[in-house]
């Protein structure tokens, strides 16, 4: 399963756990029938220990079956939050744990969307980032062999058609428009109508070359300026 900007992040507590679903460094909290579940362990009471770890499991193993149903129907990527504790146990538990990214220790239960996703963001983005001076003379020789496009337009057409890609592109790059579907050309918000959907190109882009087996490695802000903020190296 190919890590991508899209993804899950479920956060865990003994009071109740929490889903939400990923778009690099924003989140949409998941409410509905499933998600926030409610723990029913009294946290408060005279309970022996090794009852209370029973029913730790129990909730836990609950949850995971609450979260199967969103990663049965779009089987995202995940990262798990929560005290070092649950993370242990619900590790453990874990239907789909080759879906798993990666664990943020701490308490976010309290944490706003916005605030979360400002925490887990570099552990997706350091995930599949490489080192910017390896990267960028990766790019100078694939400039000397013309092995590279540059530039949101000639990157859009290009991971459609090329093979053995590897995408460079500074981690705040957004660019606000779609991609048609009838001839996978771009276009930018400004251009699109109103009844179009408007979304990110760069993560559509993103999300292209991962589908076609590629790499995507995000830099630093200003480090690809000489390239218009993304570039893509393929071979011939």
């Amino acid at each position: 399963m190919k890590l991508s900007t899209h993804y899950y992040i479920l956060s865990l507590s003994v009071q109740k756990c929490m889903l939400f679903e990923g778009f690099r460094d924003n989140l949409i909290d998941i409410q509905n029938t499933n998600f926030p579940f409610n723990s029913f362990i009294d946290v408060d009471g005279p309970v022996d220990e090794s009852v209370r770890d029973t029913q730790l499991r129990e909730f836990f193993r609950q949850t995971d079956q609450h979260f199967n149903v969103y990663f049965d129907q779009d089987p995202l990527r995940l990262v798990i939050v929560g005290e070092m504790k649950n993370l242990s146990v619900f590790e453990s538990l874990l239907t789909h744990r080759d879906a798993l990214i990666g664990l943020v220790r701490g308490s976010f239960i309290l944490t706003s969307p916005q605030d979360l996703g400002k925490i887990v963001w570099p552990l997706i983005k350091n995930v599949m980032a490489g080192t910017t001076d390896i990267a960028l003379c990766d790019l100078a020789g694939a400039a000397s062999a013309n092995n590279v496009v540059f530039g949101i337009d000639a990157v859009g057409l290009s991971a459609e058609i090329k093979t053995g890609l590897t995408l460079y592109v500074e981690e705040d790059y957004q660019v606000k428009g779609s991609i048609r579907k009838e001839n996978q050309k771009l276009v930018r918000s400004n251009l699109v109508d109103i009844n179009e959907v408007i979304d990110d190109v760069v993560d559509l882009v993103i999300e292209k070359v991962l589908q076609m087996d590629g790499n995507v490695i995000f830099m630093n802000n200003g480090s690809l300026s000489k390239f218009e903020r993304i570039a893509l190296i393929f071979s011939n």
